[in-house]
C-alpha cells in the first residue's frame, strides 16, 4: 500500500500492516503535517524495495512485541537482519513499545539514538464516542487462547479472520466497543487495535493492558458489566488522557524537522 498526503507518504506490504498504515492516514490532518517530504514504513521487519534510493525524512515504524511490560519475553522474536537495514537506511525507527527497550540494548549507539518509544499513531484531533448494537467485535487471529477467554458470551462477536478495510470498519462502527484478547499471555497493549477502536469512537473492553492505560478509567476489563454511560466515559477518558498525548502528527513535527 502506498498512501499519499500532501508531502507525507506511508508505505506497507502486508494486510495487517496496510490496516494500520490506513488507520494512521484517517487520522492524519493536512495542515498539522510539517512542511517537509517525510517516508513512513509500516512494519519494521519488512522490506520496502527502492528505500535506499528514495528522497525525503525516512521512519519505519516497529510494530511487534518483543518484551511485555514485566520483562517477559513474548513469541515475537526480533527480525534482526531486515530491522537492522531498515534501521541503518532510515533517518529514524519508531517502535510503539516502550517495553522493548531491552531488546535494542546491544546495539551501538548511533543506532540506538535512531530509536524513538510510544504509540505515537494517534489521529490529530479528537474523536467522538459512538454509540453501537451491545456487542463487542473481536478481529484478528484466533488462537486456543484467544478462543477460550472470548467464550461462547452473546455480548462477544468474533469476525473472520483476514476482515481488513471498509469491512472491517463497517462491522467496527456497529459495536458499541472492540475486544481485546492476547494472542499470548503477558501484559501488554496491541496499539494498532486500539487505534481502530478509537477511530470508530468506541472503547475497548480488554484483558490486562500496559500500566500507562488504567483498567476501569482507559479501558474495560474483560467481563465487566457495561452501559451506554460507562462505554462513553471511558472513551472520553482515553481520549482526553492518552489519545490526546500521543498523535501521530506531534511525533512528525517533533522529529522531521
Amino acid at each position: 500500500m502506498n498512501i499519499s498526503i500532501n508531502r507525507l507518504t506511508i508505505l506497507s506490504c502486508h494486510p495487517i500492516l496496510d490496516q494500520v498504515a490506513a488507520d494512521i492516514a484517517k487520522g492524519i490532518e493536512v495542515e498539522a503535517l510539517p512542511d517537509k517530504d517525510i517516508v513512513v514504513c509500516i512494519g519494521a521487519h519488512k522490506r520496502f524495495k527502492g528505500l535506499r534510493r528514495t528522497t525525503g525524512f525516512k521512519i519505519c515504524v516497529q510494530t511487534e512485541h518483543f518484551l511485555d511490560a514485566r520483562g517477559q519475553a513474548l513469541w515475537r522474536k526480533p527480525r534482526w537482519f531486515r530491522m537492522l537495514t531498515n534501521l541503518l537506511i532510515c533517518d529514524l525507527m519508531l517502535d510503539l513499545s516502550i517495553y522493548n527497550k531491552k531488546a535494542y540494548l546491544w546495539l551501538p549507539g548511533a543506532l540506538k539514538n535512531k530509536i524513538a518509544f510510544g504509540p505515537k499513531i494517534f489521529p490529530s484531533t479528537l474523536v467522538k464516542h459512538v454509540e453501537g448494537n451491545e456487542t463487542s467485535v473481536f478481529f484478528g487471529t484466533v488462537n486456543a487462547r484467544r478462543k477460550k477467554l472470548i467464550g461462547a458470551s452473546e455480548a462477544y462477536v468474533t469476525l473472520n479472520e483476514g476482515i481488513f478495510g471498509a469491512a472491517l470498519d463497517e462491522k467496527i462502527a456497529n459495536a458499541s466497543a472492540v475486544l481485546n484478547v492476547h494472542f499470548s499471555a503477558g501484559v501488554y497493549t496491541e496499539y494498532p487495535r486500539l487505534l481502530s477502536a478509537y477511530l470508530a469512537g468506541k472503547p475497548l473492553v480488554s484483558e490486562t493492558l500496559s500500566p500507562e492505560l488504567e483498567v476501569g478509567r482507559h479501558y474495560i476489563a474483560l467481563g465487566a458489566q457495561t452501559n451506554v454511560e460507562y462505554f462513553a466515559k471511558t472513551f472520553a477518558n482515553f481520549s482526553a488522557e492518552f489519545a490526546a498525548h500521543n498523535r501521530f502528527t506531534d511525533f512528525l513535527a517533533s522529529y522531521a524537522k
